[in-house]
């Protein structure tokens, strides 16, 4: 078995909990293959291995979910299992904490575990024959100024079905319903149904949010002659829009897949808990 490890390196406390998943993974005879960066934190260049190129069996990541949805959008294999250790806040992505990571080991060895399939979305600037990094959670559109509001209107397979003015407008997939689109009064999605879901920020209107089958194809069409706007995958990559830009977005044949140990529900609730008591 071989398994690759990426960490957030710009945190103390990370690094002793992903030297300690290296040597736990070395003590089973599992062959390691570290990051790059995390491998220069560590300082093990000798194993170092870019993203890009990590050929691995499962990817642990040690960090939040911002350590995930890079890896996710970066990693050679997009079908690769993704097995996250919360170090963040929130890691509603992440399987386990720090204080489980051994046991947590033992049973990815022992292949005591199943895997979650996920839907990605591809998105594209029409106009400018653009294609956007397929993202995990959300492709966001907004405005390029905080202070101003962007006047869209919105297409599902062709048919429009609102004008709106609004911060921005997202789309979701069940992974990241509990991301951006949970705070913006999206609904919840369950991992298993094959949806996405489309919601205005902090609209001026009486659209706020709707599901849509997986195979739908969303327009979001600016109309404001002289606003630019963002494109924004997954809060990594920013992509500048021009005026009257239109961006589609729709289901990426690629799939994410994650190691699970509990089912969604168990780990939803433990999640909203831990929110709550903040």
């Amino acid at each position: 078995m071989k398994v690759g490890v990426v960490s957030r390196t710009d945190i103390p406390d990370v690094v002793p909990v992903t030297k300690r998943v290296v040597k736990l993974l070395r003590e089973h005879g599992v062959d390691v293959l570290v990051e790059t960066d995390t491998s220069m934190a560590l300082n093990m260049n000798e194993d170092a291995v870019d993203l890009s190129d990590l050929d691995a069996d499962i990817i642990i990541t040690i960090g939040g979910d911002g350590t995930i949805l890079r890896t996710a959008m970066d990693m050679k294999d997009p079908s690769t299992p993704l097995l996250g250790v919360n170090m963040g806040r929130r890691g509603f992505l992440s399987e386990v904490r720090k204080e489980e990571v051994e046991q947590a080991i033992n049973r990815v060895v022992a292949r005591d575990y199943f895997v979650e399939d996920c839907m990605k979305l591809g998105s594209r600037c029409l106009d400018a024959e653009e294609e956007f990094p397929d993202s995990l959670n959300e492709v966001l559109v907004s405005s390029s100024l905080p202070s101003k509001m962007l006047v869209t209107r919105l297409s599902v397979d062709g048919e429009q079905i609102a004008e709106i003015q609004a911060d921005g407008v997202l789309v979701s997939t069940p992974t990241g319903s509990t991301a951006y689109n949970l705070s913006a009064g999206g609904s919840i999605l369950a991992p298993t149904i094959d949806a996405m879901i489309m919601t205005a920020i902090c609209p001026y209107s009486y659209f706020r949010s709707i599901t849509l089958p997986s195979k739908t194809r969303v327009s979001i069409e600016l109309l404001k002659p002289r606003a630019d706007a963002l494109a924004i995958i997954d809060g990594k990559v920013y992509m500048a829009l021009k005026p009257l830009s239109t961006v589609e977005v729709y289901a990426s044949r690629h799939r994410a897949s994650f190691i699970r140990f509990k089912p969604f529900y168990a780990r939803l609730r433990g999640r909203l808990t831990h929110l709550q008591s903040q």
